[in-house]
């Protein structure tokens, strides 16, 4: 009765484990996806997820055209523009053109809206610089 009461704790550990790896969606930061388009060499990636009701950020962005001026979460489908929800608190380089995503920082409660909306795929992130202070690169977070 042990050996099995051990096995089902290890399996169902396991697989709670693998469930929340591949719930985590990658979003890919450029300029071509910004409303209009911005041409920067600009690029970044990060990691999205969420567990229970918060989402996580967790990523990286470098080659801003100036310095790092804000990033958001927004609400917004994909080609459209939307209002910040959310305020990202990158790590920021010495040259401040670059930056990371802590996850620890960068957590947000979600209401049940939020939550649908992370659902549907209508959240976006962008990073902005001092040149382009609307966002210089944005990226939409597509649900697992």
């Amino acid at each position: 009765m042990k050996k099995k009461l051990l096995f089902l704790t290890f399996f169902t550990l396991f697989f709670a484990t693998v469930y929340a790896q591949n719930n985590r969606t990658e979003v890919v930061l450029n300029g071509v996806n910004m409303v209009p388009e911005i041409r920067t060499g600009a690029s970044g990636t990060i990691t999205v997820w969420v567990e229970s009701d918060t989402l996580y950020v967790r990523g990286e962005f470098s080659n801003l055209q100036n310095y790092y001026f804000s990033s958001n979460i927004h609400y917004g489908e994909k080609g459209e523009t939307g209002n910040p929800i959310f305020k990202l608190k990158p790590d920021i380089s010495e040259d401040h053109t670059s930056g990371t995503f802590d996850p620890e920082k960068n957590k947000f409660k979600l209401s049940d809206a939020m939550h649908e909306a992370f659902n549907n795929g209508n959240l976006y992130v962008t990073v902005a610089s001092y040149d382009n202070r609307r966002g210089e690169i944005r990226g939409q977070i597509n649900s697992y």
